[in-house]
């Protein structure tokens, strides 16, 4: 039995002996994914945000009424659904709703945006909902822009501040497409001029609007800019202030207006009040793709090339890029690529000066068989990146999803060509995905499985498993002993297990070296001998194998205090070797004495032979006799004093 490292003298808990309080974890990750939403009806384009406690939230475009809606739901670290089954309702007003986009609110809750034509002609609309699931704004949401014609594509951002600034294409003028934006503080109040600031309203057309924070409570915003008919578009943007004035040129500055077509622009904040912006590019000849970038100051002075550096230019086709910071001023830049004659995944990671920094025409992906389209990415906090993309490399045209994690040097963690995140029947699309805050990520999808549209997500840790090894875990008060009790989805030896604990909920986690026992193929436990009376503690258990520490808890329980009166417990273990502990009571000062003697009757060992105060105590037994000389195995007794007070017990040394 292993000794704990506690001193000697250990107060001890005088209880009933039946459970006061169990705290219990329960996992809800499965293999191919946790169900978000399975309401009748279609369930598509999911977006996903941090809830900031290991967890996600997730709005969709939801058909379970008949009409499109916006439906939201907050998963915990665990993949346990927070809020109501199936989602709660953001809007469910008339008319359809569609496209979300969601942003947290720095609180644990979310600010979703959404394309609203409640009104005949398409508006944007937006609805804060709190750490709970609750709405806090106007049912169905507030109006972020109700000007005349045609709004939509709206994307948002936090504004640092609990609220958020939202973009969107705009028709209002009725002869081309503008770009506008409006600040929603956190009552969702609108903060700049009614219906918006124009960010761009030059006489082409300006389209498909990014953005992101520009770290003083304002944005950054990038879109395509040229003429509607002919697709010839250039790339634009423009930084507008917390209180909404436009801070660059009037309608923008040109970020690449080289002679060709230019599409789809998407950006990062550069960390510097700047941004990093990449497109694709068509300037080395008609449907020849590429993949450029330019980065642009706080003044909006581009930095780099003029009309931006290569990123990838390899023969075919590269598209649909997306991007992300690498935190130290540069960018991680990935894109879907047809150099193979078939779709893959390609990345680059761009340092602050605009060299690539990785292999010269980007690394590899997935470069598995068919197609592997379209990438999406975030930053894994350390230098690197987690991709994921929807996969066809079965060829059955049942897509699966795939994710990648590579390091700072562009090199890959996990699996050649990824690791399965779901390969569930039917099909599933148009995944996004979100750091979880420990190195790993949560992801989520549109998923038919059920031969309908659904929702579903999945955790990819750090290390590339997806296998959620604890399936459950509580910790039980009985008597005067905490049992803590866990469960696993895989088997592995009892031995493999270490047990911490804390006092305090973020304090110091200690080792207690308990034996664990293993109650049935994938059930353990063991026992805290060690608590104290009226004390909260917080329990974490550790799995240590070759892919390195899975931990499941902390597990919180609370340890009632109880009137002391006199006992003498029984040693603990019986039998015993090399050493037991004995514990009593005391509820009164005095004079107390505790021995050990043989079958005979004489005296082996004195452990206490002192004044005590009231309490709770504890003494340690060696199997020594006063001498310091072992003892032979065989039956001993130990004899307590105190007072009026005597009691004695049997207890075994077993050598």
């Amino acid at each position: 039995m292993k000794r704990s490292k506690f001193p000697c003298v250990i107060t001890w808990i005088a209880l009933c002996a039946f459970v006061l309080m169990v705290s219990t974890l329960h996992a809800e990750w499965i293999h191919d994914g946790a169900a978000i939403c399975t309401a009748t009806g279609q369930q598509e384009f999911p977006e996903i945000v941090s809830d900031g406690a290991g967890g996600a939230i997730i709005a969709w475009s939801d058909y379970r009424s008949g009409e499109w809606d916006v439906y939201a739901q907050r998963i915990d670290a665990s993949g346990v659904p927070l809020w109501a089954a199936n989602g709660v309702a953001i809007c469910t007003a008339a008319g359809l709703q569609e496209i979300p986009q969601i942003v947290s609110d720095g609180a644990g809750g979310a600010i979703v945006t959404w394309d609203d034509a409640r009104g005949g002609h398409w508006n944007i609309y937006a609805q804060r909902v709190d750490a709970s699931g609750i709405p806090m704004w106007t049912a169905d949401g507030v109006p972020v822009c109700l000007a005349p014609n045609t709004q939509g594509v709206s994307e948002i951002i936090s504004d640092g501040v609990g609220g958020a600034i939202v973009t969107w294409e705009d028709y209002r003028s009725g002869t081309n497409w503008d770009i506008y934006a409006q600040r929603m503080d956190e009552h969702g109040m609108p903060l700049w001029t009614f219906n918006g600031v124009a960010a761009c309203t030059s006489t082409t057309d300006q389209i498909y609007p990014q953005i992101v924070s520009d770290g003083a409570e304002g944005a950054i915003i990038t879109w395509e800019d040229g003429i509607y008919v002919s697709g010839m578009y250039d790339i634009y943007a423009q930084r507008v202030s917390a209180s909404g004035t436009p801070l660059w040129t009037t309608n923008g500055v040109a970020v690449c207006t080289s002679e060709c077509s230019k599409w789809f622009p998407v950006l990062v904040a550069d960390g510097a009040g700047g941004a990093i912006i990449t497109w694709e590019d068509e300037r080395a000849g008609l449907e020849v793709y590429d993949i450029y970038a330019q980065r642009v100051n706080a003044s909006g002075t581009p930095l780099w090339t003029t009309n931006g550096v290569a990123v990838c230019t390899e023969p075919e086709e590269q598209s649909g890029q997306v991007i992300t910071s690498d935190g130290s001023g540069g960018a991680i830049i990935a894109w879907q690529d047809w150099r193979s004659e078939s779709l893959d995944i390609y990345a680059q990671r761009i340092d602050a000066s605009g060299i690539p920094l990785w292999t010269t025409a980007g690394v590899p992906i997935c470069t598995a068989a068919d197609e592997q389209f379209p990438p999406c990415v975030t930053s894994d906090g350390s230098g690197g990146a987690i991709f994921t993309w929807q996969d066809n490399r079965t060829a059955s045209w049942d897509y699966d999803i795939y994710a990648q994690r590579v390091d700072s040097s562009g090199v890959a963690k996990w699996s050649s060509n990824g690791v399965e995140i779901c390969m569930a029947a039917n099909g599933q699309f148009r995944p996004r995905i979100v750091l979880d805050g420990a190195s790993g990520a949560t992801i989520t999808w549109e998923d038919r499985r059920s031969d309908n549209g659904d929702i579903y997500a999945q955790r990819v840790k750090a290390n590339g498993t997806t296998d959620l090894l604890f399936a459950s875990a509580s910790a039980t008060v009985t008597g005067d002993y905490v049992i803590v009790s866990w469960q696993l989805t895989v088997c592995v030896p009892a031995s493999s297990f270490r047990i911490e604990r804390s006092e305090t909920s973020d304090g110091e986690y200690r080792d207690l070296e308990l034996d664990v026992l293993r109650d049935s193929q994938y059930s353990f436990s063991c026992v805290d001998y060690s608590v104290l009376p009226g004390s909260t503690y917080w329990y974490k258990i550790v799995l240590e194998g070759s892919a390195g520490e899975e931990s499941c808890g902390p597990i919180e329980v609370h340890v009632d205090a109880a009137p002391i009166v006199y006992a003498a417990h029984q040693s603990y273990p019986n039998p015993f070797n090399p050493m037991c502990t004995i514990r009593y009571d005391i509820p009164t000062a005095g004079s107390v004495s505790l021995r050990v003697f043989d079958v005979s009757g004489s005296t082996v060992r004195t452990l206490v032979n002192a004044w005590r105060e009231p309490g709770i105590y504890s003494e340690l037994w060696d199997g020594k006799a006063d001498d310091g000389s072992a003892l032979p195995s065989g039956v001993y007794f130990y004899s307590l004093k105190a007072g009026d007070f005597v009691a004695a017990r049997k207890m075994v040394l077993l050598k």
